[in-house]
C-alpha cells in the first residue's frame, strides 16, 4: 500500500499543479481538448472545470470556459451537414455537468439559459428507457443515460439551493425549470433500473445479453447515488427512496430502494476488482470517436461512493496505478495503454474525481478531536510517535506499532501550519499565534488543522491519524504536535 499512500498524500499538491498546467494551456476560445494541444471540446472542457474547483481556482478562466460551453452546446449538437459535430447526447450530458460544476457562476451570462436549453433537448429526444448515444437510434445508452441523470440531479439540487420563485438570468424561473427536471430524472432512473441485472451490475450494452461492465456499473451507481442524496428546499430528501421495480431485461423483476441498488453495485465492484483495478474499458457504443473509460479510477470512485473505505485492500492496485501515472514533467496524469502513456485531460478528470471522492470519504470518518474511546480495530487511530520536517514541503511521520515511516507532501499553506507548531514550545502554540503566522483570522485555523489531519490520514492509507492535537496553551486554546 506504500505507493497508494503516497498518491493520496500528494493529491492536494498534484491537483494544484494539474490545475496550473491546465490554466496555462487554456484555449483562446476558453476551452480544452483531450490533450493540451487538442481542439477544444465540450467533453474535455467540462472535465477540466471540476479539476479547477477541486484546486480552489475560479475567476476569469472559469467564466471563459463557461462562455465556451454556452456557445458550443447548441452549436455542436447540430447535424454535421449544418456545421455541427453531430446530434450526440454526450454534448448535452457533459455540457450540463460543466455548466453546473461551479454553482456560484450559475448567474453568469448564458449559463442558466443554456441549462434550460439542455433540459428542452432532453425532453424532446428521450427514448423508451433513457436517451440514445446519438439521435436516430432507438437503443438506450447506459453511458449517456447515467450521465444525464447525474447532471439533472445536480441541476435539481442547484435549483433547490436557489429557492422557489427565483428569476434567473434569461427569464429562467426556478420553480418552472424544476417541474421539468424532476420527470426527466424519474424517466432516467426508471431506465437505469430496468437494465439492472440480478447480480447488481449493468451490462456494456442494453437489451442484449452481454458481459457485465465495470464502467457502466460505476456510472449507473454514481448517477443513482446523486439522485438519492439530494436535499429539498426545507431539508427533506429531494427524492423519496421507496422500493422501485428493478430489472426486466435480465431475470425477474425485483423491488429495491435506490440506496440498496447503490450498495449492491458497490459490492459487485469490490468483489470484481480484478476486472477493473488496472484497466481501461473500451465503449464501442459511443459513435464518432474511440471512447475509453478510465475504469481503474471511475470504479474506485464509485466503490467509495457506495461506502467502501479508501484503504480497502481491494482498491490498492488502483491507487498504485493512479500514483504511478502522475507525470511531474507534464504536470498531469497519464493514461495507461499499450501504445504508451500520454498525459490527457480525461485521465486527470477521472483520477481527480477518485481522489476527491476519497478525501470526502475520509472527512466523514472519525477524524475529530473527540474520537470515541470504543472503536473497532480496523478504524483504530494511528498513534503518531515522532515527527520531522523533511525537504521541500514534506513531513516525515512515524506511528507506534507501524514499520518504518511515512512521508507526506503538503501544500504550502498546510506546511506553514505544521512548521509554526513544530517550531513552538513542546506545549504547542495558541490559535491566535497560528493565525498570525498564517495571516488569517483565528476562526480559520481549525479548518486548516482539519485539512492537515485529513492529509496525514490519507498518507496512512485512510487510517484515522492526527498530527495536530487540540490543547490549552497559556490559558488559551491552541494545538500541539503529536509525538511530543
Amino acid at each position: 500500500m506504500k505507493s497508494a499512500h503516497a498518491g493520496l498524500a500528494a493529491f492536494e499538491t498534484r491537483a494544484g499543479e494539474a490545475a496550473r498546467t491546465l490554466l496555462h494551456n487554456q484555449g483562446y476560445d476558453g476551452g480544452w481538448g483531450l490533450t493540451l494541444t487538442s481542439v477544444s471540446s465540450i467533453v474535455n472542457t467540462s472535465e477540466v472545470l471540476p479539476i479547477l474547483r477541486t484546486a480552489g481556482l475560479a475567476g476569469q478562466p472559469v467564466r471563459q470556459a463557461l462562455d465556451f460551453l454556452t456557445g458550443a452546446i447548441p452549436e455542436h449538437c447540430q447535424p454535421r451537414h449544418k456545421g455541427g459535430r453531430g446530434e450526440h447526447t454526450r454534448f448535452i450530458a457533459f455540457g450540463l455537468a460543466g455548466l453546473l460544476s461551479h454553482p456560484r457562476f450559475f448567474h453568469h451570462g448564458g449559463v442558466a439559459e443554456t441549462a434550460a436549453w439542455c433540459v428542452g433537448w432532453l425532453e424532446e429526444h428521450q427514448v423508451d428507457h433513457g436517451w440514445p448515444e446519438v439521435l436516430g437510434l432507438d437503443d438506450t445508452s447506459l453511458h449517456q443515460t447515467a450521465l444525464v441523470v447525474h447532471g439533472l440531479a445536480h441541476l435539481r439540487d442547484a435549483l433547490h439551493d436557489f429557492g422557489p420563485g427565483l428569476m434567473l438570468p434569461g427569464g429562467v424561473e426556478t420553480n418552472s425549470l424544476l417541474e421539468r427536471v424532476e420527470p426527466l430524472i424519474n424517466h432516467g432512473v426508471h431506465g437505469l433500473l430496468y437494465h439492472r441485472r440480478p447480480s447488481g451490475a449493468w451490462g456494456w450494452r442494453t437489451y442484449i445479453d452481454t458481459d457485465p461492465s465495470p464502467s457502466k456499473t460505476a456510472l449507473c451507481l454514481l448517477a443513482l447515488s446523486s439522485v438519492s442524496a439530494g436535499i429539498g428546499p426545507a431539508g427533506e430528501p429531494a427524492y423519496r427512496d421507496e422500493p422501485r421495480e428493478t430489472g426486466g431485461v435480465h431475470g425477474p423483476v425485483q423491488h429495491k430502494q435506490l440506496s440498496d441498488v447503490v450498495a449492491e453495485a458497490g459490492q459487485w465492484l469490490l468483489h470484481n476488482h480484478h476486472r477493473w483495478e488496472t484497466f481501461v474499458e473500451d465503449d464501442k457504443d459511443v459513435q464518432g470517436t474511440a471512447w475509453e473509460h478510465m475504469a481503474y479510477a471511475l470504479c474506485a470512485q464509485a466503490a467509495i461512493r457506495a461506502g467502501a473505505g479508501p484503504r480497502d485492500p481491494r482498491l490498492a492496485k488502483a491507487w498504485k496505478l493512479m500514483n504511478d501515472l502522475w507525470d511531474p514533467e507534464a504536470g498531469l496524469w497519464n493514461e495507461p495503454g499499450a501504445s504508451g502513456k500520454r498525459a490527457t485531460i480525461r485521465a486527470a478528470y477521472y483520477t481527480v474525481s477518485a481522489y476527491d471522492e476519497s478525501m470526502h470519504r475520509l472527512a466523514r470518518m472519525s477524524l475529530t478531536d473527540s474520537t470515541s474511546e470504543v472503536v473497532s480495530e480496523a478504524s483504530a487511530e494511528m498513534v503518531i510517535a515522532h515527527v520531522a520536517l523533511g525537504p521541500g514541503r514534506t513531513v516525515i511521520i512515524g506511528a507506534r506499532d507501524s514499520e518504518g515511516s511515512v512521508t507526506c507532501e503538503l501544500s504550502e499553506r498546510l506546511f506553514d501550519v505544521v512548521r509554526a507548531v513544530h517550531d513552538a514550545a513542546e506545549a504547542g502554540l495558541a490559535t491566535d499565534r497560528i493565525a498570525a503566522a498564517l495571516y488569517v483570522a483565528p476562526s480559520s485555523v481549525p479548518k486548516y488543522v482539519q485539512r492537515l489531519n485529513q492529509a496525514i490520514s490519507a498518507a496512512f492509507g485512510g487510517a484515522p491519524a492526527r498530527l495536530l492535537l487540540a490543547s490549552t496553551v497559556d490559558g488559551a486554546s491552541g494545538y500541539r504536535l503529536a509525538g511530543r
